[in-house]
């Protein structure tokens, strides 16, 4: 396996329009040596309510041996980088975020895991890993705990299947899980480890019985390769004709009135600083879309990948000339 865990999402390219639109303005800052690291870190999502962040780094003191010299997709010796998963949590969105904590085996092991991704009401933990006994390069597996205040308590993971089973997850790249909270699941697949041929996929997820289905492709999916997406704001991690260099996030034009992702359009380009001429990856946005996180390799960080906090910036009223 080469590139299988490296991407997260994909839109038909005959729909593919790059659409100029009025941006909002985003005050982006590194979220400092707290969470990041001279290792990568990656692969965050942050909760809704913008308190909680859950990220991957291949940093020391995880599972897997820790390797300064892998890149963010590919160690030195050509197998994928190994990634470990990590909570930290603030009081309050003004607040310094907390020391980092390592989610506990089970969750993690000495493969890869990241993009990890926490129900809106916390019992659920969703994440990729290339682990043993999958059904492809990476899976999709998922994990429940009882009581929402332990970071220790998820249980065993549970892959969510196969599709030879019924299940969603394929022979090759199924990566990059994202949940609605409505009970619809959204990922990146692909049938081999070749990242031109991700797509968008969605399924149902069943939080009684934890259960999901077979996916069915998403018709905005496109030849480019197409990275994470997110269901509610419409914000999409890829590499695409007019990038500002390496991959960099979009937004889909229309996700703002439309709330069917099935039926987004023209992913718009976000300009800097947001995008830079360097990997800009996996764009997470907070329930009201005020705070967004990402990981970017841009000069000025701690080394490798680290992950930055967008802030929208309030527009000024205009004042009417009397």
């Amino acid at each position: 396996m080469t590139w299988a865990f490296v991407l997260c999402a994909g839109f038909a390219t005959s729909n593919l329009v790059f659409a100029a639109d009025a941006q909002p303005e985003w005050k982006v800052k590194n979220m400092g040596a707290t969470i990041n690291s001279a290792y990568q870190d990656g692969w965050a999502t942050i909760t809704g309510d913008g308190l909680t962040l859950y990220f991957s780094s291949n940093r020391p003191g995880g599972f897997s041996e820790a390797k300064l010299e892998d890149g963010w997709y590919l160690g030195k010796d050509g197998t994928p980088t190994r990634y470990d998963i990590y909570v930290s949590h603030r009081a309050k969105r003004s607040s310094p975020w907390g020391k980092p904590k390592l989610l506990s085996k089970g969750v993690n092991s000495t493969s890869s895991e990241h993009s990890a991704l926490q129900s809106d009401d916390g019992h659920w933990l969703f994440f990729a890993s290339d682990r043993p006994g999958g059904c492809g390069g990476l899976d999709i597996y998922v994990s429940h705990r009882a009581n929402t205040k332990d970071d220790m308590a998820w249980g065993e993971p549970r892959n969510l299947g196969c599709e030879k089973d019924g299940g969603p997850n394929g022979p090759g790249i199924d990566s990059c899980p994202n949940f609605d909270n409505k009970g619809n699941l959204y990922w990146t697949s692909a049938k081999d480890d070749d990242p031109a041929n991700i797509d968008f996929k969605g399924t149902t997820f069943d939080v009684k019985t934890g259960r999901a289905s077979m996916g069915k492709t998403l018709p905005n999916s496109t030849a480019f390769m197409d990275a994470h997406i997110d269901p509610v704001h419409g914000y999409v991690w890829g590499a695409y004709p007019n990038s500002m260099g390496g991959s960099d996030i979009y937004k889909f034009e229309n996700s703002e009135r439309q709330r069917d992702p099935t039926k987004w359009t023209n992913p718009v380009l976000l300009p800097a600083p947001i995008n830079s001429a360097f990997e800009d990856q996996v764009p997470a946005p907070t329930h009201d879309g005020k705070v967004v996180t990402f990981a970017s390799d841009r000069p000025g960080g701690k080394g490798g990948l680290d992950i930055y906090e967008a802030v929208r910036i309030p527009k000024r009223p205009t004042r009417s000339t009397p």
